[in-house]
């Protein structure tokens, strides 16, 4: 967490409230966050910030322990920056695997009293943690870690870049996507119209005039008497005659015939058009800040 100074000021940790410090421009001000571990048990509240005043960034995490979920007793303790990280969304502090194992062996923290001696305890209490959660394990054994007393927070327990993680904006860049917007005219084809052809069977009368023929026999008798004649013997047998009866009847026969053809046919015709709209593009424009007018 970068630090801007606004005076003078000769103590090397301090905490960050009631100071003349302020959280930098873009990180987040953490104090009154939940503290969690990786399996999600409440363990407190970010209570304060302590900071370098020499090298300008945090080194510990203050931390209410009351209400915690783990059977801690309710005190604050000092847990070290690069022993936590920062939830990607929530406004949540999780502490690294196993560091929750060790918090009941913090010495208790009382405002001003940061000696080198509770730093040391601090410090001998997490030793090896930090290389171990580097390396993913769930264990480790103790290393003997010696630093020199000037890189003392030149350690991977007050790591920033793991503390901030997806959250972390210091050297990030905006990046402003500049666009713009093409026309693209395509043809699509649509119905304007047509023709539907329907046909069907009608039923008209039709009237038509026949002559038919028709036969009757008749049958007819008239008293004569003359003397027979050559004829008439020749018929003059027994025998008979049969003249039959005809007549004509109408005879009903059906044929189909073409009268008309319906011819069925589409023409496609060309045209050029014009095409007018509007296309939209991004137009960036930079300006330099001057200090002094904010």
């Amino acid at each position: 967490m970068a630090i801007f100074e606004n005076r003078h000021t000769n103590d090397r940790l301090q905490e960050l409230g009631g100071s003349d410090f302020e959280v930098s421009d873009g990180q987040p001000d953490i104090r009154g966050w939940d503290v969690t571990d990786v399996s999600g048990n409440y363990i407190g509240m970010v209570d304060e910030l302590i900071f370098d005043t020499l090298n300008q960034q945090v080194v510990y995490l203050v931390v209410d322990l009351e209400h915690n979920e783990l059977d801690l007793d309710s005190r604050l303790i000092l847990v070290p920056i690069g022993l936590a990280t920062l939830h990607e969304k929530d406004d949540e502090v999780i502490l690294a695997e196993l560091t929750s194992q060790y918090l009941d062996s913090l010495p208790a923290y009382e405002k001003g009293k940061i000696s080198p001696a509770t730093e040391s305890t601090i410090r001998n209490t997490f030793s090896g943690l930090a290389a171990a959660i580097a390396s993913g394990a769930t264990s480790y054994q103790s290393d003997g870690e010696n630093t020199q007393a000037g890189d003392f927070y030149n350690h991977e327990h007050f790591n920033q870049e793991r503390f901030y993680g997806s959250r972390s904006t210091a050297g990030q860049r905006e990046i402003l996507p500049v666009m713009e917007e093409h026309l693209n005219i395509e043809a699509k084809e649509v119905m304007t119209g047509g023709e539907r052809i329907t046909t069907r069977m009608t039923d008209t009368p039709v009237h038509e005039s026949i002559q038919l023929k028709e036969e009757k026999v008749f049958v007819e008798r008239k008293p004569t008497d003359k003397p027979a004649a050559e004829t008439d013997f020749q018929t003059f047998q027994e025998g008979t005659i049969e003249l039959s009866e005809h007549k004509e009847v109408p005879v009903v026969s059906k044929q189909a015939r073409v009268v008309e053809e319906v011819k069925i046919f589409k023409t496609v015709t060309e045209k050029d058009k014009v095409i007018s709209d509007t296309v939209r593009h991004t137009e960036v424009d930079t300006e330099p800040i001057d200090p002094d007018k904010l």
